[in-house]
């Protein structure tokens, strides 16, 4: 798999994953053996798998959030993560919460994967594509979590 990834980058071409298609035989068989469950965690996969230097995600929201900013208008945008801890993890709720299943648990979870994988990870709004551009010159956008210090 890393070959391939690499054979593909040295092409020019941008390799499309999503964890909807069927990768593995295991799992069309029989309907178990679900490793993953979401692209946040198949991307963290990935960006480890390539050596990447920074997994940006996509999502809904600006980034990782203090509190719902939907049910509290004081909720502040967390811009700079150096750790996850147990009190992050608990900011990004359970499942059946607004960012359960799928949402904000998933993003930290790929998050731990790509830190300590030496790659940093962005959380940012994919309404307004256009801060790409700002989040690869290092701007502050989103929530940027920086790579595990070894």
């Amino acid at each position: 798999l890393h070959n391939t990834f690499e054979a593909l980058l040295e092409l020019g071409v941008i390799p499309v994953v999503n964890e909807n298609d069927s990768v593995s035989s295991a799992e069309i068989e029989t309907g178990k053996c679900k490793a993953l469950g979401d692209n946040d965690t198949l991307s963290a996969i990935v960006a480890r798998l390539c050596g990447a230097d920074l997994l940006i995600l996509l999502s809904d929201i600006d980034g990782l959030y203090d509190a719902d900013p939907r049910t509290h208008p004081d909720a502040r945008l967390i811009l700079r993560v150096d750790a996850i801890t147990p009190q992050l993890r608990a900011m990004a709720g359970g499942t059946g919460t607004w960012r359960g299943t799928g949402g904000m648990v998933t993003k930290l979870n790929a998050a731990v994967i790509a830190t300590s994988a030496g790659c940093e990870m962005v959380i940012a709004n994919g309404s307004k594509p256009d801060l790409l551009y700002d989040i690869a010159q290092g701007k502050p956008v989103g929530t940027r979590f920086l790579k595990r210090k070894v």
